[in-house]
């Protein structure tokens, strides 16, 4: 499958839109920026379904073939990451004077656990060292890739119902979140993991990525090259007016109505992205490069960082960041630590002794 440099672009500019979600502009234009980055995540579960399957081959075994290999990628990458995480929290908790103890039996617990397993939140990935859960995104994959692994004899059956169904309930489930509280569980529906997890967000929009990977596959990419490009250059005009229109309903919706985990906004913007993708459009010299290369690794630890400007600053070690000036810092930062210093390192151990 050839690479498209504009969902690498994409791709960091979400992974820049998720730092803004976990640390804020100020006044209204920091609302709008939030309710624009609510796309991000959807947007990675859809782009994780969209490479899921490389052909329409429905055979279970090729689809649990493919499963399997993402799980290992996924239980990979989340073993390495999440285990510098809890190291960073009993460190930090212990430096705050809590016991290993005190620290364990705040974490793991049959309360976390449970709200662990049904949301992929609690304090089991996350806690007062660090304050965000955003490593449920790739627990949230796990759970999905391992329901596809079961059900994959009717994935494609299913996916279309399925993906109606869970958005439905997505979006319902945010109304009554504004006009009607309930609690599920014991659990205030306005809780932001309720639903913002595995099931509501996750699965429908990898689903979403996974039809749309069929769709350019077995609808556009059999079309010859005149009628490729035509296609293109209509696509391109309606996914543009979609995304601005996804943007508008975004930030709308938010001061209308009331801030959300998911938008109807995002998911018109990560649906017109996706046609975006097939449309050739520029992505720019240096920023899909960034993307590739360091999208994973800025998502995952721009948590740790904002938690370590936190502590140095509280501790009066460093000026503490105003609102305006926080949100870039991270971000050049993050630049900074997974792409400048890994690519020059990398050209310098290319170098010939000689020359260092």
């Amino acid at each position: 499958m050839r690479e498209n440099r504009f969902l690498y672009a994409v791709r960091f500019i979400a992974c820049l839109a998720v730092i803004t979600l976990h640390t804020r502009f100020p006044g209204i234009f920091g609302q709008a920026v939030q309710a624009l980055a609510r796309f991000a995540v959807p947007y990675f579960f859809a782009i994780s379904g969209r490479y899921f399957l490389n052909s329409s081959n429905n055979d279970s075994s090729f689809i649990r073939k493919r499963a399997t290999y993402v799980l290992k990628k996924i239980l990979g990458a989340t073993g390495i990451v999440y285990s510098i995480h809890l190291a960073f929290s009993l460190i930090v908790n212990l430096i705050n004077g809590m016991t290993v103890s005190e620290w364990f039996h705040m974490k793991f617990n049959l309360v976390e656990l449970r709200e662990f397993l049904l949301y992929n939140s609690s304090r089991i990935i996350y806690d007062p060292s660090y304050t965000f859960d955003h490593l449920w995104f790739l627990f949230a994959l796990i759970y999905v890739y391992a329901l596809i692994f079961v059900f994959a004899p009717v994935l494609r059956k299913w996916y279309k119902g399925l993906i109606g169904t869970l958005l439905f309930f997505l979006f319902f489930g945010e109304a009554l979140q504004t006009y009607y509280p309930i609690r599920p569980f014991g659990i205030n529906i306005c809780t932001w993991y309720i639903m913002r997890n595995w099931l509501f967000v996750g699965m429908p929009f990898v689903l979403i990525g996974i039809l749309f990977a069929d769709y350019i596959r077995d609808k556009v990419d059999v079309l010859g090259e005149g009628e490729r490009n035509a296609w293109a250059i209509r696509t391109r005009l309606k996914a543009t007016i979609g995304l601005l229109s996804g943007i508008v309903l975004s930030i709308a919706e938010t001061h209308l109505i009331d801030a959300k985990e998911v938008h109807l906004g995002s998911l018109v913007i990560v649906l017109s992205l996706l046609f975006l993708s097939e449309c050739n459009v520029p992505s720019g010299k240096y920023i899909w490069k960034v993307g590739k290369r360091s999208a994973s690794n800025i998502y995952y630890f721009h948590v740790l960082i904002i938690a370590i400007i936190d502590l140095l600053s509280q501790r009066g070690l460093i000026p503490t960041p105003s609102m305006a000036v926080k949100p870039p810092l991270i971000m050049v930062i993050c630049v900074i630590l997974f792409y400048v210093i890994p690519v020059f390192a990398e050209k310098w151990l290319k170098m010939p002794s000689s020359s260092r």
